[in-house]
C-alpha cells in the first residue's frame, strides 16, 4: 500500500502563522492540500468550533487488527490532535504526548462508520487536555478516550501567509484511496486476523509492517517512517506509531492464545515521547505479554526510531475469552433499495463571510443538530456530512419527503435555505458508505434544485402516490453525467 505515490502533502509552513482553528478551517474548506494520513485512513473533519470537533472515518476492513476488531488508536489520536488545534495560538506545532483509550463495546467492520467527538477540557499556554467519545454509525458509544497535546514554538517562526486562501482542486487518482480498496489477496487469505502469530493483520499491512520475530510472548516488527503518515506538519503521526505498537502487542498475544480464544481489549494507555521525521528509515515496534492471570493479560509495547531512540511506550489490559472468534472477513458490499437524500445550504460561503467564522460555525452546528433530530424522528440514517451538506438514506420514500419538509421548515427558522434532492433506487452499501446510480441521481437533483426547493425524481413521485404530498411538475431535465431526460417534481 505504501508503495503508491503519497496522496496529499503537508501545507505550506506559512499556514502556521494562523491560529490553529483557522488552520483547521482552511483544511476543512479544501483551501490547503489534503494530508496524507487522512487519505490513508479515510478521516474527515466535519465540524470544528473553538474547543470542539467532530471527525468521521469509514470503517474499512483494512483497519482490522484482531478477528474483525478495529484499531481505534489513530482515530482517537487524530481527534485529539484536531481538537487541541482549535485552541492553539499562531506559530506553534501541536504535538500529542499521550492518549488513553477505554473500550466500551467491541468495534468491528460491521459498525460501518466511526464518529469521534472531541472537546477541550483544559487549555493552557503550553498544553491542552482533550476528552473524546467515539461512536459507531448507529450512535452507540464504542470507546472513550482522553489525552494531552503540547504546543511547541515553530523554530524559525513561520513566515506570513504566502497566498490568499481559496478552494484548491485536489488531485484526482485512477484508484480509490487505500481504505476504500478491497483487501489484498494476502490480507484476505489471512483472515481472521490474529489467528496466526507469524502473519500481520490487515492494519499492519496497511501501514507497511514487516514482522521480524515472534518468540513466545514477545514480537518485533518494523515499518518505514513514511510520508504517508504525515499530517499538518512534517512528522510521523503519533496515532500511526501507536497503531504499530498495538500490532506488535497483538502478534505477541497471538503466540499465547489457545484454541478458539479471542482477544478483547479493555483499555490502553500510550505516551509519545519524541517526534519522528518522515525520512523513510525503519521504526521498530516491540510488543510483550508482561503478565497473564487466567483470562486477563497485561501487555506493553515500545517503539523506537531508526537511531534506537524510544519514541513511544504503551501498556494495556485485555481478556482472552473462550468461544468462536468474531468474523474478520471483509464486509461484503450489498445492493439495497434505499431512498437517498442530499442537502446543501444555499449561499454558505457568502453567509460565512457575512457572519465571521465563529458565528457561522455556531449556526452550522445548530443546522447539523436540527437535521440529526429530524433524521431520528423520521428514521433516517446519516451516511456522512460534506461541509454544510448531508447525505442520508431512508427505507421509506414517504418518510424521506416528510423529513425533507421538516428540515426545510426548521432551517428557515435559523435564517437558512437548503437545496434538497431525493431519489429511490438500489445502492451499494458497505464500509459505512453508499454508492451507485441512485446516489448520483440524488446528488444531481440537489444540484438542480432552487433555493428552498425539494426536488424528487419520477420514481419517488410514483412511490409516494397517495401519501398526501403535493408535487409540482418541473418538467424534463438533463442531469450532468446521466443519460436521457429525467422528469423532476418539486415538493410543495
Amino acid at each position: 500500500m505504501l508503495d503508491d505515490v503519497v496522496r496529499g502533502t503537508c501545507p505550506d509552513p506559512s499556514l502556521l502563522s494562523l491560529s490553529g482553528i483557522d488552520q483547521l478551517r482552511a483544511f476543512m474548506r479544501h483551501q490547503v492540500p489534503d494530508t496524507p494520513v487522512f487519505r490513508l485512513l479515510g478521516c474527515l473533519v466535519t465540524q470544528a468550533s473553538s474547543g470542539n470537533t467532530v471527525l468521521m472515518q469509514p470503517i474499512s476492513p483494512w483497519l482490522d487488527v484482531n478477528h474483525g476488531f478495529i484499531e481505534l488508536t489513530p482515530t482517537a489520536e487524530n481527534s485529539l490532535y484536531c481538537t487541541a488545534l482549535t485552541a492553539a495560538p499562531p506559530g506553534v506545532h501541536v504535538r500529542p504526548v499521550n492518549v488513553g483509550l477505554r473500550y466500551l463495546r467491541p468495534c468491528t467492520v460491521d459498525d460501518e462508520t466511526l464518529v469521534a467527538r472531541g472537546r477541550v477540557l483544559h487549555s493552557g499556554s503550553s498544553f491542552t487536555t482533550v476528552d473524546i467519545l467515539i461512536e459507531d454509525a448507529m450512535g452507540r458509544a464504542v470507546a472513550h478516550a482522553s489525552g494531552s497535546a503540547v504546543f511547541a514554538p515553530v523554530d524559525p517562526p513561520p513566515p506570513p501567509l504566502s497566498r490568499t486562501l481559496e478552494v484548491m482542486t485536489q488531485p484526482a487518482y485512477a484508484t480509490p484511496d487505500p481504505p476504500r480498496r478491497p483487501l489484498s489477496a494476502t490480507a484476505a487469505a489471512n483472515l481472521p486476523a490474529g489467528d496466526d502469530p507469524e502473519v500481520v493483520p490487515p492494519m499492519g499491512e496497511l501501514i507497511g509492517v514487516d514482522l521480524l520475530e515472534n518468540d513466545g510472548r514477545r514480537s518485533r516488527l518494523e515499518l518505514p517512517a513514511s510520508l504517508w503518515f504525515t499530517r499538518m506538519d512534517p512528522t510521523v503521526s503519533a496515532g500511526i506509531i501507536g497503531a504499530a505498537g498495538n500490532v506488535a502487542v497483538n502478534s505477541a498475544i497471538a503466540s499465547v492464545r489457545e484454541g478458539d480464544e479471542r482477544l478483547v481489549v479493555l483499555s490502553s494507555s500510550m505516551s509519545f515521547l519524541a517526534t519522528v521525521p518522515p525520512d523513510g528509515r525503519p521504526m521498530v515496534a516491540t510488543g510483550k505479554v508482561r503478565h497473564r492471570a487466567e483470562d486477563l493479560l497485561v501487555a506493553e509495547s515500545e517503539v523506537a526510531d531508526a537511531d534506537g531512540r524510544t519514541v513511544a511506550l504503551s501498556q494495556g489490559i485485555a481478556m482472552l475469552r473462550p468461544g468462536n472468534p468474531r468474523p474478520g472477513a471483509a464486509r461484503r458490499v450489498e445492493r439495497v433499495l434505499l431512498t437517498v437524500l442530499f442537502s446543501d445550504v444555499v449561499g454558505s460561503t457568502e453567509r460565512a463571510r457575512q457572519l465571521g467564522d465563529d458565528k457561522w460555525n455556531e449556526l452550522l452546528a445548530e443546522h447539523h443538530a436540527l437535521i440529526r433530530r429530524k433524521l431520528a424522528q423520521f428514521k433516517g440514517r446519516e451516511v456522512k456530512t460534506t461541509g454544510d451538506g448531508f447525505l442520508c438514506t431512508f427505507e421509506s420514500p414517504t418518510r424521506a419527503v416528510e423529513c425533507a419538509q421538516a428540515i426545510r421548515d426548521g432551517v428557515r427558522r435559523l435564517g437558512l435555505e437548503l437545496y434538497v434532492g431525493i431519489h429511490t433506487g438500489e445502492c451499494e452499501v458497505g464500509g459505512g458508505d453508499i454508492a451507485g446510480l441512485a446516489v448520483h441521481v440524488a446528488s444531481r437533483l440537489e444540484a438542480t434544485a432552487g433555493p428552498g426547493e425539494i426536488l424528487v425524481s419520477s420514481t419517488v413521485r410514483d412511490l409516494i402516490a397517495g401519501s398526501g404530498a403535493t408535487l409540482v411538475d418541473r418538467g424534463a431535465h438533463e442531469l450532468k453525467g446521466l443519460d436521457g431526460a429525467w422528469l423532476l417534481f418539486a415538493v410543495e
